[in-house]
């Protein structure tokens, strides 16, 4: 779904390097044993990360592993403390976004998107969405946050909208088409429209039509006021009726 917006697979997919050893169940688990340690974990992350669409059982493995989700979320929360400074380095930055990254393939899969979900783990992304730095290592893990939360409205999964919806998502994405690259705004936008093509997103923004409208106004690319982007808008409301319950 990402072509509806033109945005590049490579933030959904592509990410195999096959000269790296995880084809094997043994090298899968050896890896993913490797986030426990603090000596081999950088390299484990990198390595996973960049063999996530070889191994489509990477996900259930990576949730089901003792303490993996745990190893995960600590590497997120480890740069915290440096988001408002400039002290966030690119190496951190990378680490990072390799973890988010397998954060991505546990969102992506139908296994464990809704265990996901439940333990409200896209909430640890949102501060990386709300800086407004716009230095190389806070792009990058702004960029990877949102792929993150593109693969969540990508499977068109009322429960992740809802959730979304329900976290505050969309004052994230208005921060990241204001002040991220041209590459964030088309991920936050392909958000939004996303979530519009929902029953329960048009109604959140008609309850916040004021807010929403000035954010949008003021943030949305050009091309979204284009006749030929709205007529298709228009078009594929048509064919989702709206209830009026």
């Amino acid at each position: 779904m990402a072509s509806d917006l033109n945005l590049p697979e490579s933030l959904y997919e592509d990410y195999s390097t096959p000269d790296l050893p995880v084809h094997g169940p043994a090298s899968v688990a050896y890896w993913i044993q490797a986030l426990q340690s603090h000596e081999t974990k950088e390299r484990a992350l990198l390595i996973l990360s960049q063999n996530k669409e070889i191994r489509k059982d990477l996900a259930p493995l990576l949730w089901n592993s003792i303490g993996t989700i745990s190893a995960l979320l600590q590497e997120i929360i480890s740069v915290y403390r440096t988001l408002s400074s400039p002290n966030l380095t690119e190496t951190a930055s990378t680490r990072v976004s390799n973890a988010l990254a397998l954060f991505q393939c546990v969102a992506s899969h139908p296994e464990t998107r809704k265990q996901f979900l439940k333990a409200k783990l896209p909430l640890y992304l949102y501060p990386f969405l709300n800086t407004k730095d716009k230095e190389k290592p806070h792009e990058y893990l702004r960029l990877t946050s949102l792929g993150v939360i593109g693969t969540l409205v990508k499977s068109d999964d009322p429960e992740a909208i809802r959730f979304l919806l329900q976290t505050e998502i969309f004052p994230c994405c208005l921060t990241s088409m204001e002040v991220g690259s041209d590459l964030s705004k088309q991920v936050a936008t392909f958000i939004i429209y996303k979530i519009l093509l929902h029953e329960e997103g048009l109604k959140y923004c008609c309850v916040l039509a004021d807010r929403a409208c000035d954010g949008l106004r003021c943030c949305l690319p050009l091309w979204f006021g284009d006749r030929k982007f709205t007529s298709q808008l228009h078009v594929r409301s048509s064919k989702t009726p709206i209830s009026s319950s």
